[in-house]
């Protein structure tokens, strides 16, 4: 019995023995590396793109040779617009960008309108037609930022081709004798480049790295300017001078862009204090 428990005793002495080595052998605690933080998004880069919309404004005629003086008529018109824009920008003070962007649009801009003018003399039955071929525009933006959001105003110089023609008949009134009897058609055209200025805004999205999808809204004013009309005869009833014809200009469009963001800075440094 003695032997025993001698025995049972030297296997508890071991056995606490060993858990107490076992305690002392810590095994080291491995800690995974920290996860790198997310990419910070930038504006700052170039980008390239398209857009489609639509146009509306007016034009305003004056200075009529055959209509009494003074006398004018306002057209209407609206269409369609489709084209490109290339640019880059420039993120800075964290939030706020600037930039610059030259934009050019195919347009289909035009309106008609028929009026008849009455002179001392003769009457005149004629149809405008009107037509803004393209717009082109260089303009600079400055926004400010809400992560992927840009919220921006821009302004700059524009330029517009424009198409105009007039069409119709002179009837001679009263005594005077007509040369040659009867109606004479006239058939009057000009085409032009105009140059004015252009301001307005819109909001873009980035709504993954690379792409950004906007809309906009821009005003075109391109002023007052005589353009010459020439009849399709070769101008015979005005002896080669042309036509003159005041024209004043305004155009609003709506567009709606995607811009493929090709090359990208680095992040905004955030203010510190």
């Amino acid at each position: 019995m003695n032997k025993l428990l001698l025995v049972g005793l030297a296997l508890a002495t071991c056995l606490a023995a060993s858990a107490a080595q076992a305690a002392d052998l810590r095994m080291p605690v491995t800690k995974a590396p920290p996860l790198p933080p997310p990419p910070v998004f930038t504006w700052t880069g170039c980008y390239f793109g398209g857009h489609v919309g639509g146009g509306w404004g007016r034009k305003d005629f004056a200075g009529f040779p055959f209509a009494p003086d003074g006398e004018s008529f306002r057209l209407d018109t609206s269409g369609w617009l489709a084209g490109g824009q290339v640019g880059c920008d420039y993120q800075f003070a964290n939030n706020w960008v600037i930039g610059i962007e030259n934009q050019g649009s195919w347009s289909d801009i035009k309106g008609d309108r028929a009026d008849s003018f009455t002179t001392e003399f003769s009457t005149i039955d004629a149809t405008a037609h009107a037509k803004t071929d393209w717009l082109v525009s260089i303009t600079g933006r400055l926004g400010v930022t809400f992560d992927r959001w840009l919220v921006y105003g821009k302004g700059g110089v524009a330029f517009a081709g424009d198409k105009y023609r007039f069409d119709g008949q002179i009837a001679c009134t009263g005594t005077v004798r007509c040369e040659p009897p009867g109606p004479t058609l006239v058939d009057f055209s000009a085409s032009e480049t105009r140059v004015g200025w252009t301001a307005g805004g819109g909001v873009e999205w980035a709504f993954v790295p690379n792409w950004s999808a906007k809309v906009e809204y821009m005003f075109y004013d391109f002023g007052r300017r005589r353009a010459a009309f020439f009849d399709s005869l070769g101008n015979l009833l005005l002896g080669g001078g042309g036509l003159p014809v005041d024209v004043t200009q305004k155009i609003h469009t709506v567009k709606f862009g995607l811009n493929y963001h090709f090359w990208t800075g680095p992040a905004p440094v955030a203010a510190r204090y």
